[in-house]
């Protein structure tokens, strides 16, 4: 018995949706599959990524157990060329740049107790020395201090508990010591700009002491570092010409510094002679790897001591 043309009509159209189904679930079976092979092939990425930083952290720590074991000329070069080491890798590149960890203002000293009315007036001089208006000099100088200090007391021109609570959204001052320099971001006054102005220069260490700045490894950009402890209005062209002037090999001693007539004419007597140093005794590392499409940062600190290379911290930087 023909079907009538009815019914033809009702199989045709049953067919095209059956087949319309179909297809729909296989688009979807293939997108499943598709991201399927892309999640894996970027955990495969990043599992890579997380190989290749262990990889250069551990060659870096390799090539500083031979440099200083040896001689400190070899690693004060790398240091004052600034130029990142570069490794080709299999669809991607390392590049690995060391600092002098202890060139930097530890502005963690600012919570010494102690030392704390003179050392904020040090740090407003060092921030004046970045061309900073003395005002704000201070005012920037008051603020970080409040945030590391224990107390909950403001200083003049500072900032503590109200003054973050009274934000959006509202926070508290830290009162402790910073873990890491990015903490700045969260100080009062501090802005993106007068951050990035910042950053070259200070740090945030593991105490309260002041850093011995290595004049072998200063760049003439971190020359303030070095006229911060001659105290003196001379004390930048001074810095400038101590840097400008160091020989190849850097400074054999602390004592042939002090002895240039630059430094000599100073008149200093010898006051921050103790915060020079001529050898490196902490180095920082940023390690960045682009691997395919991906990249990553970690930053390592290692101690040279007379026990070898320790690693003091890592951290992702992104």
């Amino acid at each position: 018995m023909r079907p009538v043309r009815n019914e033809t009509g009702a199989v045709l159209l049953t067919t095209l949706l059956l087949m319309a189904l179909m297809a729909a679930i296989t688009i979807a079976i293939v997108d499943d599959i598709r991201f399927s092979i892309r999640r894996t092939i970027s955990v495969q990425s990043a599992e890579q990524l997380a190989w290749f930083e262990r990889g250069g952290e551990d060659f870096a720590k390799v090539w500083l157990e031979n440099v200083h074991s040896e001689t400190q000329a070899e690693l004060g070069e790398f240091i004052r060329a600034d130029n990142p080491v570069i490794f080709p890798i299999d669809q991607g590149v390392l590049n690995i740049r060391i600092q002098d960890a202890h060139n930097c203002y530890n502005v963690n000293q600012l919570a010494n107790p102690k030392t704390k009315k003179a050392s904020r007036q040090q740090f407003s001089q060092f921030l004046q020395l970045l061309e900073f208006d003395i005002t704000d000099a201070d005012i920037l100088a008051a603020s970080i201090q409040d945030w590391v200090d224990t107390d909950t007391i403001p200083n003049s021109g500072g900032a503590e508990g109200l003054s973050y609570a009274n934000l959006i959204p509202a926070y508290h001052a830290a009162d402790t010591l910073m873990v890491d320099i990015s903490e700045l971001r969260a100080v009062q006054g501090i802005d993106e700009s007068i951050y990035q102005r910042l950053l070259p220069f200070v740090c945030a260490g593991t105490n309260t002491k002041q850093n011995r700045i290595n004049v072998n490894t200063l760049s003439l950009e971190q020359a303030p570092l070095l006229a911060l402890l001659f105290d003196t209005q001379d004390g930048l062209n001074a810095a400038q010409t101590v840097i400008a002037k160091r020989p190849l090999a850097g400074y054999d001693s602390v004592d042939q510094l002090w002895s240039l007539p630059v430094v000599v004419d100073l008149d200093q007597k010898g006051v921050g002679k103790d915060m020079t140093d001529t050898r490196t005794d902490r180095v920082k590392l940023d390690i960045y790897i682009q691997y395919q499409d991906q990249t990553r940062a970690r930053q390592v600190v290692f101690n040279l001591g007379s026990t070898g290379v320790k690693l003091v911290s890592r951290r992702s930087l992104y």
